[in-house]
């Protein structure tokens, strides 16, 4: 297939994405988020003309300094962590019902963040992914949750470390290893695409002792975004660079760590080779292919079950056997992955909704 061949399919998804989204959308956010088990909130971050922000998207905007990026809900509260997009110089604890900042911090001398956290499980320490600006090596950095004060770091075994889950919490650490260097002075500039060096590896924790480290032939396939499937298949979104400047085609979106063994699960061609997020709804994993304009769905197994046409779509979010996807050109829908469906739930004309998107549970 040629970029030409590309463009073209791309384009064909796009206005067929269009049409299958020309239906009346409901009210407000707040009104469609209510379970039968108490109110639901869906928390985003995005930015439109007047710059980056946060909010629960049927509470009051925060501004942000850049974008963010990965967020991190505190269960219990109405309090998450938000990390700044790669490769970003802050980390803030904000209380999302009020649109407040509780805590800030800045990323540590020659250190930068690279867009994600996660919890221990008693919630009292919050591990970080990212870069040592010195040596380009990432490292897992470790604060205090709630005030946000640094505790030390140990090492992420690879670079530009991105997402983390946890396999056995408080134990097993996973980390995905991107393999591209980026520095602050730099922005967003990928720096070694003649030698990245991707990586999903798993660390003994407390102290990120390495255990395992799993790499594809094909170094070119940056590992970024986790998830992981209810028979315990880790699901990996590929986004698969070219050091030679030629466009990407062809690649594949989705990994699988899987009885030990990482393999690629089975290809979708035309798509583009960027799975902007990755989520897990039973024994499914969705991938949101943005150059591509389709959610992806797969079973564990790695066998491709369905594509589902939207423009230009970016996170996703899953509550029980729900699926909340956005996009950036403002909407948000409720996905059917079973059936291929969407439901229109959320639009807002000039807000570009970023790569993650969270679902919570009002407490009280």
């Amino acid at each position: 297939m040629t970029a030409t061949d590309a463009f073209r399919g791309g384009r064909r998804r796009f206005l067929a994405a269009l049409g299958c989204l020309a239906l009346p959308l409901p009210g407000r956010a707040g009104e469609l988020l209510v379970g039968g088990a108490g109110q639901r909130v869906l928390l985003a971050a995005a930015a439109d003309a007047g710059g980056p922000f946060f909010q629960a998207v049927d509470g009051p905007p925060l501004a942000t300094p850049t974008r963010g990026h990965g967020m991190l809900p505190v269960p219990g509260t109405s309090e998450l962590v938000l990390v700044a997009r790669r490769p970003g110089e802050w980390l803030w604890r904000v209380d999302w019902r009020r649109g407040e900042v509780l805590a800030r911090a800045e990323a540590a001398p020659d250190r930068h963040f690279y867009g994600h956290a996660i919890l221990s499980t008693d919630g009292r320490t919050l591990f970080t992914t990212e870069n040592d600006v010195a040596t380009g090596q990432g490292v897992v950095g470790i604060y205090d949750a709630r005030s946000l004060a640094r505790r030390g770091e140990f090492p992420s075994h690879g670079i530009g470390p991105h997402e983390l889950l946890w396999l056995e919490p408080d134990r097993v650490l996973a980390v995905a290893n991107g393999g591209i260097l980026t520095l602050p002075e730099t922005g967003r500039m990928k720096l070694n695409l003649d030698r990245m060096a991707p990586s999903i590896v798993l660390l003994e924790m407390p102290g990120g002792r390495l255990l395992a480290e799993h790499a594809l032939q094909d170094n070119t396939l940056s590992l970024r975004h986790l998830a992981r499937s209810a028979d315990g298949t880790l699901g990996i979104a590929i986004q698969a660079e070219s050091p030679d400047g030629r466009p990407v085609v062809d690649a594949p979106l989705l990994a699988l760590l899987r009885d030990g063994r990482l393999s690629l699960a089975e290809a979708v061609p035309g798509l583009g080779g960027y799975g902007a997020s990755a989520a897990a709804c039973g024994n499914r994993f969705l991938v949101t292919a943005l150059q591509g304009h389709t959610v992806a769905v797969w079973g564990s197994d790695g066998r491709l079950q369905r594509e589902i046409g939207l423009p230009r779509p970016a996170g996703l979010a899953v509550d029980g056997n729900e699926v909340l996807v956005s996009n950036e050109l403002g909407l948000i829908a409720r996905l059917d992955p079973v059936h291929g469906t969407l439901d229109p739930l959320v639009e807002r004309a000039g807000v570009r909704w970023d790569n993650h998107l969270a679902i919570v549970r009002r407490a009280g």
